[in-house]
Formats: structure tokens, sequence, C-alpha cells
């Protein structure tokens, strides 16, 4: 009892049949059509995809007794022997048993002979590219100018082996990988005439797993037929094929994208016990990263995703719920591990150890964030390193005296903590090394500070920093009752929501501030104004402006070449440096540092201030 194989029993019988070649379809049926068909054709692709079937449906349409015709019947003398392979006409060779000169010279002692009773003598040579050179070189002058009763087709996997003298004589027609849609849909047909039923996902199994090639998909249907019988369940098919059902595959993809670790290794641990293929589990989940990439950049109706509506949807909804930078993150991840694996000894290890480390990935923060940052920290060091060198400790106290949510407060009429008693900051007055230190004598010629009965209130109370001469006056300055200005309410409640784009906005320029405009002057081509304007800023600026003035203005994004004027970080700076000056002043005034001095013999002109943290001190 003979049984014929699906790929045998529903090869494509006319150029209609072929899934997925449309444009080879096409363009040999007009060819046929307009009676310019050519003498020699290369066809290549992958295996599986049609090609020796194309070559048989020309040789038909060019043979069949009512052709030469795009649709041949299928029935006369020359189209079923040709279907069974037996037309004296119609050579069919192997050019991986046929490669040699030898070979090629009996051929050619046929070829000028008429066919014996079809229209053409045509030649099919498969896998063309076995020829060896010598054979490839004795075919060239019969190829260049065969006689007008012969026709040439040739097949070939890899078309980069085809000596480029052979590929130039020849029309080539390139065979695409058949898409997965396509492959379902044939799936279903062929399920159909053979009165066997399959659930959407035991389809979707097959087609994925043939990867773009018609003649795997109806292999591989053979089998899962062989063990189902006339009923076909995705979970039943998942197990026969050996590979993870999609359950295992989401149920993975959800813990790495969650960052639940254990929960990655309780599922492999499930696999490895059922002998899957981990390889081609870790390519799968890669396929499946890729996907909610694509459905969280597309869209959930876009058609580059060939998944199942069920399988879609819960795909979407995993893809909603993580930025889509962490899911390209992922992927890159996914992708580089599917090498790990593929190399590894102990692959399981392998993909244990690397899916962990995906899904304990730290968070990933916005660069114009760390750039902003970065330019915050260069810019207060800047300031406070200096002939008094506060240097380490203006850092700590510009972040001890930031708000939580990052902006400066205003000044402060209470005395430093040290002076206090408090046990939050210390001061300490240090002598420098007599043998190191030649700074003295330039700090000597300085004006000594005033006696501390002779600092008034305002000398002691912190305010905003004069402007210097020639300088316009800074465009916003607190008021006298140390109260913040109305821009830089609006910048500290941005800071404190969106903290990137209010340490951007710090180093703005106000021009403007009203209920009805709002003016911020950057510098030209600056940096935080046009990621400001890309970050889509100006609404979050209008939000907040609303809150604060009671009216929604209209924002604007000015530069210029040199905007002058006062900055909330440039204010941020001077109060620093003045709440530094004045804690310094209040340490060398202090009776006992004062006391001090004297015992060791040191000017206090000499001395100097550090502020340190407390489990500095």
């Amino acid at each position: 009892m003979s049984y014929t194989v699906l790929a045998r029993k529903y090869r494509p019988q006319t150029f209609a049949d072929l899934s997925g070649q449309e444009h080879v379809a096409r363009t040999l049926g007009n060819a046929i059509a307009q009676d310019r068909v050519a003498h020699a054709f290369l066809f290549t692709g992958v295996r599986g995809v049609g090609k020796t079937s194309t070559a048989r449906i020309l040789a038909k349409a060019l043979n069949c007794a009512s052709g030469p015709t795009m649709t041949p019947c299928g029935t006369c003398d020359a189209c079923r022997e040709i279907t069974l392979g037996t037309d004296l006409d119609v050579l069919e060779i192997d050019g991986a048993s046929n490669n040699s000169v030898d070979d090629v010279r009996r051929l050619q002692e046929t070829i000028p002979f008429r066919p014996a009773r079809d229209r053409f003598k045509i030649v099919i040579v498969d896998e063309v590219h076995m020829l060896s050179t010598g054979a490839f070189n004795a075919f060239l002058k019969t190829l260049e100018e065969p006689p007008p009763h012969v026709k040439f087709i040739f097949a070939t996997t890899e078309a980069h082996k085809v000596p480029v003298t052979i590929r130039s004589r020849c029309q080539r027609y390139d065979f695409r990988l058949i898409p997965q849609a396509v492959l379902s849909e044939r799936v279903k047909q062929i399920l159909a005439a053979e009165a066997i039923t399959a659930d959407e996902r035991a389809i979707s199994i097959v087609a994925r797993e043939a990867a773009g090639s018609m003649r795997d998909a109806l292999t591989l249907l053979d089998q899962i037929v062989a063990f189902s019988g006339a009923s076909l369940v995705g979970d039943e098919v998942a197990r026969v094929l050996g590979i993870a059902d999609r359950e295992a595959l989401h149920a993975t993809a959800t813990a790495l994208l969650d960052g639940d670790g254990a929960s990655v290794l309780r599922e492999i641990d499930r696999l490895a016990e059922r002998g899957l293929d981990l390889l081609h589990f870790s390519r799968a989940l890669v396929e499946l990263l890729r996907d909610l990439v694509v459905l969280r950049v597309s869209g959930p109706s876009t058609p580059l995703v060939a998944l199942v509506e069920e399988e879609r949807e819960r795909a979407l909804a995993l893809a909603k719920r993580v930025e889509p930078a962490e899911l390209q993150r992922a992927f890159h991840g996914a992708s580089l591990l599917v090498e790990d694996v593929a190399r590894a000894p102990m692959p399981r290890m392998a993909l244990e150890m690397g899916l962990v480390r995906l899904a304990s990935r730290p968070p990933l923060r916005p660069l114009a964030e760390l750039v902003a940052r970065l330019e915050a920290i260069e810019a207060k060091l800047g300031a406070t390193r200096g002939p008094s060198a506060f240097g380490r400790g203006a850092t700590r106290e510009s972040s001890r005296r930031a708000s939580p949510g990052g902006a400066m407060g205003p000044a402060s009429d209470e005395p430093a903590p040290a002076l206090r008693g408090e046990p939050t900051r210390s001061t300490r007055a240090v002598a420098p090394s007599p043998t190191i230190d030649a700074a003295p004598r330039e700090r000597a010629s300085a004006a000594p500070p005033p006696e501390p009965d002779e600092l008034g209130p305002d000398e002691e109370r912190e305010s905003a920093p004069s402007p210097a001469p020639g300088e316009p006056p800074p465009a916003l300055t607190p008021g006298e009752d140390g109260a913040l200005s109305a821009w830089e309410i609006i910048v500290t409640r941005l800071v404190e929501t969106r903290p990137a784009l209010g340490a951007m906005l710090k180093h703005g320029t106000p021009r403007r501030v009203d209920a009805e405009r709002l003016v911020i002057e950057y510098l030209r081509d600056s940096f935080y104004g046009k990621q400001i304007e890309s970050m889509a800023g100006i609404a979050a600026i209008a939000d907040t402006a609303e809150r604060v003035l009671g009216a929604r203005p209209e924002v604007e994004i000015a530069f210029g070449a040199s905007p002058r004027g006062a900055t909330i970080a440039a204010l941020e700076d001077a109060r620093v440096r003045e709440r530094l000056e004045a804690t310094r002043k209040r340490a060398l005034h202090h009776p006992q540092v004062q006391d001090a001095l004297r015992i060791f013999g040191i000017p206090i002109e000499a001395a100097e201030v550090r502020v340190l943290d407390e489990e500095e001190a």
C-alpha cells in the first residue's frame, strides 16, 4: 500500500497554485502571453518555496497541446507526462550527481535534435551550483546561443556559487520566503481537503516552524497528522514537535519584563523537565519580544505581526505595560543570549543566567536627565571652587539646602547648625601646614572681616546676589519677605513632577512671566532649549504655569546670542556661596575658635573653614 506525502500530493500544477510567488507567476505568464519567453532561466531561493514546481509548470505551459498558454490544461499527454516526470522531451537533471564535463558533453550531443513530440525540448538542472567549473565552462557557448527549440531552466539554493558568466546568460527569478499568513491559509485548505480539523494555534505553530518553506510546512503536517489523527490541537502539536508552547513563552516574557527572576527560573525548569529544545525556545522568545516591540510601536492592527487574534490581544496587553525603550533593550539582550546558548556546553545554565541578568537589569534613565544632572553638578563645583577652598563642603552644603523636589529653597535666617548645637552639621577651623601653604600672605592682604558684634542683621541674612557692575539686574529675584518668585515656584513644581525638565529650565533666563505670556531665553544652539522643545515640555510648562498664575500663558522658548539676566541656577549658586561665606565668618569669630587660633598662634586670615557632613566630622 503506497502513500503519497502531502508535499507531493499537493504540489502546484498551475501558476495560480503558486503560493507566495505571485511576482514570478505573473512575469512568466505575461512572457508566455506576449511570446517573449527567454531561452534560459535561473530560479533561486531557499528550499521548499517552489523552484522545481515552477520549472515543471513552465514546461507544461510551453508544451501543452493548447499552448503555449498561461493555464496548461493538465489533461493532455504532454501535461500528464511532465507531471509524472516521464516526458522524453523534458529532461530533469540532478546537478549534484551529473556535475562533470562529460555529463554536460553528453547532454549537448542531444540538444541539436528536435523534440520527439513536444513543442520545446526543456532541460531542467536542479542544484545547478553543484556543477564543476569545467562543466559550467562547457555550458557557456550552448547556453548563449542554443537552438530555438531548446529552453534551459536552472534551479539553485545558492545563486552566489553560480559563475557570473552563467548568470549573465539567464533571466534570474528570486523566489521569496513564503509569508506565515500565506502558509497558514494553504495549510487550512489542505486540511479541509483531507477532512482534518485543527485549531488556530496548531495551524500557527506549523506555519511558524516552517520558516517560510511550503514543503517544510507540509512535511511537518504529515508528521503531526500521523500522531494526532483527524483532529489537531495546539498543545499536542507543540509536544510532537518538541517545542515550547505559547503559554510558556508568554509566561517567561512576562516574568522577564516584570523583573521576576525567580519565575523565569521556574519556567526554564519546566521546559527542561519536558525535554524541550532550549535553543529553539530562546529563538522563539526573541521572536515574541520582537512582536511586542512592533505592537508597541506600530499599533494593535499592524500586519507586521503574524499572531492569531487571541494571542495578539495578549501580546498587546503585555506590550502596553512596558516602555518601548525597555522592550527594545530586552529584545537586544535576548538576541545576544541566543548566540550564547548555541555555543554553550551547558545550554540550560547559559539560558537561565542570561535571562536572570535581563530580568534584574537596572531601569533606564533619559539621556537628557543625566546630562542635565551632570551639567548641574559641574556648575556647582565650578562655582564653589575658589581661593577659600570650599570644594567638597560647598557641594554637600548645596545638596543639603535643596528642597525635596530638587529646587533651592529661599534664603534662611537661621544661624549655622554647628553654632546652634544641632548634630546635623559641624564646622571646623583647620590650621594650614606652615611648610606648604603659601596662601596666608595673599589672604592677609585682604580686608579683615568685621567683628561678630559689628555684623548687622542684614549681613547675616541670605539674599539674592547683587548684579555685577555694568550688568542689568536679574530678571527675577525673591521678594523681601523671602518668598519665591512666580518663576521659581513654577520651576520648583516642575522639578518635583518632571525632574529632567525642571533641571533644564533652571538654566533659562525668564524674559516675561505673566498670565498672558511666558518667555524663556537660552543661548543660541543651547542643549537645554532644544531638549525642552524636543521632549514636548511646552505643554507641561503651560500646565504648571496655569496652576501658579491662575491663567494659561502662551509659552515661548527663545534663543539669543548672549542672554543677559539671572537664571535660577545662577541664583542658587550665589545663595550657596553667600551661605558658606556667612558660615565661615561666624565660625571664625566663634569664641572657642578664637581661643584655639590664639593658642596655636595662627592669624585669622590664614585659617580655613570646611563644612563637613556629620559622619565625616
